[in-house]
This record gives structure tokens, C-alpha cells and sequence, in this order.
């Protein structure tokens, strides 16, 4: 089993569920969380999860020990789905009603090309550690950070640990990429059928961890440790750094097609740019929670929840939020867009749907 990384322990607990695989009763010998398929229950989709996409018309939703569900009926009724893996999977992306991607603990990249209903492993920790090793070895001689890497990738290798992956973001059913842990970064353009490591490509001496990466029209980015968030460079495709106010840990990013980037992260901390992050605005109250996820709805509203089960909205571009109502409330982990005033949620208890009555939410000035 994975040990969670040092720094991780100041993540919120959708990043904290390291270590919940299930063994089969009677297992004599241990066998890696990664390596052993998710235990079918009806209580799946009550359970603890951790993140939800919408695809097409189907919401998928997914959590500890490998459980992904989904449903066809705006979650009236739950089925889950056949995953090849027990690790905890931290996030999900779905360009398309039925191309998606799952990431999380032990290194593990699945992908669905029947809407989530069935799953396939395309990547783990040790193949994405060897992997790496491959690519900085046939670059070494190209200069320092390519050697630098390479020894690097020669003692966590050595060690036998793999990378955690804490965030996936596909563009299209083609090109996405998976982040995670330690400048774990890599790229694919061809649907996931290979992934091209891009540590290199990143202004990130430091190794921090990179908890989200996000797109928009604007542009593509990482948000992770010690307050800092990359962007993508289009000329030189690299992820340049440009710190926010913050020096605490960045857990998520919102970016909007209208140009809004917002960075979110422990304490209810927000900060806010319209620039592609050269310059940045802290937004206050929303809360002191630690903010776990955010979304942007069709229609331009923007929606934060928090661990403490808050719900917060804003409709002038993320520049003011209020507090919204919870029906269930618990400590959230995710939300997703299904409409331009419905949210699907996610948290300790499983699965939520609300709508939200936008129009008769005052603003605040």
C-alpha cells in the first residue's frame, strides 16, 4: 500500500483517503490496491466520493477503493461500474458523453470509452515511473534539469514508492493531461494510448505538488503548494510559475471561458485574476472552511463548496459570493455542472443533486 506523501497531510480529506483498499476475505498474501479490482456493493453510491463529471446525460461520480457509479435518471438510482483497480481515484474527467478518465493513488490512469459504465487501466505508478526513467535517460546528455531528473527518477524508483495522481483534465477525447504528486506531470495526444512525461516543462525546482490542472479558452493551468500556480505557455509549451498572495497549499483552480482564473484553497482562502494569473485579488466571504471544489455553470454563475458542507455562489465573475442553502448538507468533496442552475455534489455520505434558484439569489455588492 502507498504511504501518502508528507506533504499531502495538510490536503483536504478528498486528498486524504490514502490507504481504504479492500482485501478479499481470506487474502493470504497482500496484493497492491492497483492490482485488484473494486468490490462490487450496493452501498457505493451512499459512500464517501470524491469527485463528479457529467457525461453527456449520465453523471459519473467516483471515490475510495476503486468505486465509480453512475446514473441515466439524475440520480434517482445509482449502478457501479466495473473498475479494474481498489486504489482511491481523486478525480475524473469526461470530454465526451463517452470518453473519461480516472486518476488517483498508486499512479493509476483508467479510461472509459462507454460513458463510465465499464473501466480499463491505462497507466500505474511503477509503468509511469519507468516511463520517466526512459525519457530522462535519452535526454541526459541534453543538459542539466534533464539529469537532475533522471537521478531523480533513479531514487523514487529505487524506493519503490509511485506517484499519486490528484487531477486529470482532457480537452478533448484526444489530449489531456494527468498531475499529481512531486512534479508528476504527463501529457497525451493520442487518447491515452501513450503519455509523454513533462516534468521538464514545468518552472517547479522544488518538486511541489502539483492538486489540480484546469482549462479554459484562456488558457491551461496548475494550481498546487505554497501558493503557486503555473501556466501554460503556448509559444514555448512550458508551465511558467506566477505566485498568488497565498503561501498555503492551492487545492483547486475554476477557469471560465470569460477569462476568470480563481485559485482556491485551506481556510476558505480565494483568490481571484483576470489576467491569467499575473495579477491576483483575494475574494472574501466564503467562509473559513477549507474549499474543496468549484464549477463554473452554463450561464456564467460560479459555484464553491467547502468541507465544512458549505455551498457558495457568485454571479459577477467570482468578484463576491454568498452563501447558498445546502438541502442535505455534509462535509463536499466535488460538484459538478448538470445546468445552468442544477449541481451534482459529492462528499462523506455519497452522492447529492440539488438545483439552485440563481435568479432569486441577491448578489452581494
Amino acid at each position: 500500500m502507498n504511504a501518502v506523501p508528507p506533504r499531502l497531510h495538510s490536503a483536504p480529506r478528498r486528498r486524504l483517503c490514502a490507504g481504504l483498499a479492500l482485501l478479499p476475505l481470506g487474502a493470504g498474501a497482500f496484493q497492491p490496491p492497483q492490482e485488484l479490482a473494486a468490490q462490487p456493493t450496493l452501498l457505493a453510491a451512499g459512500q464517501p466520493l470524491l469527485a463528479i463529471a457529467r457525461a453527456g446525460t449520465r453523471i459519473v461520480a467516483a471515490g475510495p477503493r476503486g468505486h465509480i457509479v453512475w446514473s441515466d435518471d439524475e440520480g434517482a438510482h445509482w449502478t457501479q461500474a466495473a473498475v479494474p483497480v481498489s486504489s482511491d481515484l481523486l478525480a475524473i474527467s469526461f470530454p465526451s458523453a463517452r470518453r473519461g478518465w480516472a486518476v488517483g493513488h498508486g499512479g493509476v490512469v483508467l479510461h472509459s470509452d462507454d460513458g463510465g459504465s465499464t473501466w480499463r487501466r491505462q497507466l500505474s505508478g511503477h509503468a509511469a515511473n519507468a516511463l520517466a526513467l526512459r525519457w530522462f535517460e535519452s535526454r541526459a546528455a541534453t543538459g542539466a534539469p534533464a539529469a537532475r531528473l533522471l537521478e531523480r527518477e533513479k531514487a523514487q524508483g529505487g524506493d519503490g514508492s509511485t506517484p499519486s495522481f490528484l487531477d486529470v483534465h482532457f480537452s478533448s477525447e484526444t489530449s489531456g493531461f494527468v498531475v499529481g504528486t512531486f512534479n508528476r506531470i504527463y501529457r497525451t495526444e493520442d487518447g491515452g494510448q501513450t503519455w509523454t512525461p513533462w516534468m521538464d516543462r514545468t518552472d517547479n525546482p522544488q518538486d511541489l505538488h502539483f492538486y489540480a490542472v484546469r482549462g479554459s479558452a484562456h488558457g491551461l493551468f496548475l494550481a498546487g503548494e505554497q501558493g503557486m500556480v503555473w501556466r501554460l505557455a503556448p509559444q514555448g509549451q512550458r508551465f511558467e510559475a506566477v505566485a498568488t498572495p497565498y503561501k498555503g497549499t492551492l487545492f483547486g483552480l475554476v477557469a471560465t471561458d470569460a477569462g476568470t482564473l480563481l485559485a482556491y484553497g485551506m481556510r476558505g482562502r480565494l483568490f481571484r485574476s483576470d489576467d491569467a494569473g499575473r495579477q491576483w485579488q483575494a475574494v472574501a466571504g466564503v467562509g473559513t472552511a477549507g474549499i474543496t471544489a468549484g464549477v463554473a455553470l452554463p450561464g456564467g454563475a460560479i459555484v464553491l463548496v467547502d468541507q465544512a458542507g458549505g455551498i457558495a455562489l457568485s454571479r459577477d465573475g467570482g468578484q463576491h459570493f454568498l452563501p447558498v442553502p445546502a438541502q442535505q448538507p455534509m462535509p463536499y468533496f466535488g460538484v459538478a455542472a448538470l445546468g445552468a442552475q442544477r449541481i451534482g455534489l459529492v462528499g462523506a455520505a455519497g452522492t447529492r443533486l440539488q438545483t439552485l434558484a440563481i435568479d432569486q439569489i441577491k448578489q452581494a455588492k
